[in-house]
């Protein structure tokens, strides 16, 4: 690779990319993690589509389009948006399985996503922080399996920051004074 291939459409997208999605993980609020991982799943639906991964791009695009609702909606209104989230996600993996999948790894992302909606049914943003980590792995072997090493890098760098965050943002434990 030279230096010119990295200034190539799809790296400066993959770039813009990765600065969101570590700025995402490192949010503090539900709200504004979502609406930056909205950005970032959009521009991680580009990159694959360029770069020709149809399943990891209509997956990131579903990742999008539950982000962005997760953005829009109050935390006091995330019950009445439940149906609409998992209704949303179901239909669109569906149909994006019936479009892209020629092999076993096209159901990887797709499942990752679909795990993710029902992740951030929580409230708890360190939870749902756990449940992106752990979608990190089959995102992984997708990318890997398809060549696309500078995503698969990405994943590793993902999984390590989210990581970062979960022990960042966690909670201090207070003793329970035993008098």
């Amino acid at each position: 690779m030279s230096i010119a291939d990295l200034f190539h459409p799809e790296m400066i997208v993959l770039v813009f990319a990765i600065g969101i999605a570590f700025y995402s993980s490192q949010q503090k609020y539900r709200r504004r993690m979502m609406a930056t991982k909205f950005v970032g799943d959009s521009l991680n639906g580009i990159y694959f589509l360029m770069m020709s991964g149809l399943s990891g791009g209509l997956a990131a695009f579903i990742a999008a389009s539950g982000s962005g609702i997760q953005a829009l909606t109050p935390d006091d209104k995330l019950e009445q948006t439940k149906k609409l989230r998992i209704g949303l996600a179901l239909l669109l993996s569906v149909l994006a399985v019936i479009v892209s999948v020629r092999s076993t790894s096209d159901l990887l992302p797709i499942a990752a996503v679909v795990f993710c909606r029902f992740t951030e049914l929580q409230k708890s943003a360190t939870r749902i922080r756990i449940g992106y980590f752990l979608s990190v792995f089959p995102w992984f072997y997708y990318n890997y399996a398809n060549g696309l090493y500078w995503m698969a890098l990405y994943n590793i760098l993902i999984g390590v920051s989210l990581l970062v965050a979960i022990i960042r943002h966690r909670k201090p434990v207070t003793p329970e004074d035993p008098v």
